[in-house]
């Protein structure tokens, strides 16, 4: 994963979970991690997922589906 798509999943993660350990949890730990998808050159549908939520934070719809994002 290049460093430019990894500063940009983390600031997008970071407009919507402030606390920078909970990024670090979800980026490192989730059973198919943002960190494994950049691996597998699908940094792109994360980066699409997390500007959806935020999207959808902004008019108040939390209802993000991965699939609707690119994600699989």
């Amino acid at each position: 994963m290049s460093n430019s798509l990894l500063l940009r999943i983390l600031a997008l993660a970071e407009r919507i979970e402030p606390d920078r350990e909970a990024i670090w949890e979800w980026f490192f730990r989730t059973p198919i991690s943002p960190y494994e998808l950049g691996q597998d050159d699908e940094g792109d549908a994360v980066i699409a997922f997390l500007e959806r939520a935020i999207e959808a934070s902004n008019t108040s719809h939390l209802d993000v589906i991965p699939a609707q994002a690119g994600i699989q």
